[in-house]
């Protein structure tokens, strides 16, 4: 279309004057002086005029002489979860995490008869933890020496990531188990297998974030699903908080046998400078890194021939992944269950100040640029995405390994089979824990749906 190509012409040229002389002033403010936090917010106001999803919202005249962080939270939109400014030298402008420090997330439950637990939720594969033997449904006794509760669980999870180590010991376990310092990357790829039920060959995929090192195992996977002639397929991303689109446009072509390489895996629709753009799969596989891109027949190879997908979520769920779910609806039957996602239906791209030399150094902005809706025309899930049959993981403690069948997240899917997505929507009647405490709740704050710029 005439019009959306003027758009994009239009950003482009933003792009190009922001790249090489940053934003231009829109009023009549002073040069102030470089470093001062004047210079730094008017480039952070300057930049959001130009890209900020919500751009026309912003404040015409806002006070500059505060610190950046502060003038930042004051010109989001209210709406806005998301956005976020970031310097590497402030380690506070960065949600502490304690999966990213010491490779392992754990969660504090009050239980129906009022005993308070602490758990580990999730372990890195390869990570210190796993080596050191922690698994998923742990219950921990003591941290660092001291008894989690209600009351401390919050500050001894922050204390270990300040020490970035932590003494744990743990229920049924003889001996102080000290993890150290996270040191090797994540494969987004926990773990795959293959099992049978009711006469049905399933495969089954632990899928925590959409990384570009997600591809050669995902293809490993998918191979070997193949080969053992998968009929259904479990896609599990209860944790998984986002990552590349590309990403998540490449498994959505090996998943569904309905694409093109023509066809709208996504529309961007951003502010009035931005417009909307539909972007096809072959035109987001192209952003891939060219080692990785194996073109849209290559992805395709992968296919198993399936109808549906089951797709479990948690309330962790966020980003690509929410994107995957509402991109492939159109194209093959999502069964969804679990918990509603987390909700964060926009992307962005980051914006550094790309003078040479630089005048704002290191502050770098992630600010929510587009909606994001799939070939129907169907988004605005910012409240989540609603399963269709919602089921929790707590409701059987302790937790269990990823992929076990008695898990209540793989059991809602082999008792629904034949339960036909949007339809009959059923709620676990099982009681669940009240959580307490959840230390993954910082990464869905810093979690980024950051991704190459679309045009």
């Amino acid at each position: 279309m005439k019009t959306c190509s003027l758009f994009i012409k239009t950003l482009l040229l933003y792009l190009m004057i922001f790249s090489l002389y940053s934003c231009k002033k829109s009023d009549n403010r002073p040069d102030y002086p470089a470093g001062s936090q004047e210079n730094i917010n008017s480039w952070i106001l300057d930049s959001m005029k130009v890209y900020y999803y919500w751009n026309a919202g912003l404040p015409g005249n806002p006070v500059l002489n505060t610190d950046p962080s502060s003038f930042f939270k004051s010109i989001k939109n209210s709406a806005d979860r998301f956005s976020a400014l970031v310097n590497p030298d402030l380690p506070e402008s960065y949600p502490p995490s304690l999966v990213h420090t010491l490779g392992f997330d754990w969660i504090t439950l009050q239980t129906s008869d009022g005993q308070v637990k602490t758990m580990i939720s999730l372990v890195v594969p390869g990570s210190r933890a796993a080596s050191k033997g922690l698994v998923r449904g742990d219950i921990i006794q003591t941290i660092n020496g001291t008894v989690p509760t209600a009351a401390n669980i919050a500050s001894l999870t922050n204390n270990s990531i300040l020490k970035q180590s932590t003494d744990l010991e743990l229920v049924g376990k003889t001996g102080i188990i000290q993890v150290q310092r996270l040191i090797n990357s994540e494969d987004p790829v926990y773990t795959y297998h293959v099992f049978q039920s009711g006469g049905k060959t399933y495969g089954y995929l632990f899928l925590n974030s959409f990384e570009n090192t997600a591809l050669s195992q995902l293809k490993r996977a998918f191979a070997y699903f193949k080969q053992e002639q998968v009929q259904e397929l479990i896609l599990d991303m209860r944790y998984n908080p986002g990552g590349s689109v590309p990403v998540a446009a490449a498994l959505a072509v090996m998943i569904a046998q309905n694409t093109t390489e023509a066809a709208t895996f996504v529309e961007y629709r951003g502010n009035q400078k931005a417009g909307v753009r539909k972007s096809s799969f072959g035109a987001e596989l192209s952003k891939l890194p060219s080692g990785l891109n194996i073109g849209f027949a290559g992805f395709s190879g992968y296919r198993l021939n399936l109808n549906k997908i089951y797709v479990l979520t948690g309330n962790h769920t966020a980003s690509a992944a929410e994107l995957l779910i509402n991109s492939l609806r159109p194209y093959i039957t999502v069964v969804h269950s679990g918990q509603q996602t987390l909700g964060k239906d926009m992307a962005g791209f980051v914006i550094k100040d790309y003078r040479n030399p630089q005048i704002v150094p290191k502050w770098e902005i992630y600010p929510m640029i587009f909606k994001l809706y799939n070939a129907a025309g169907r988004g605005d899930y910012s409240n989540g995405l609603t399963p269709d049959q919602i089921t929790d993981e707590l409701t059987v403690l302790p937790l269990k390994p990823f992929g076990d069948l008695s898990d209540p997240l793989i059991q809602s899917c082999l008792q629904k089979t034949n339960m036909v997505a949007g339809q009959n929507r059923v709620e676990s009647t099982l009681e669940r824990p009240r959580v307490i405490f959840d230390s993954r709740v910082p990464v869905d704050l810093k979690t980024g749906l950051t991704i190459s710029r679309p045009y």
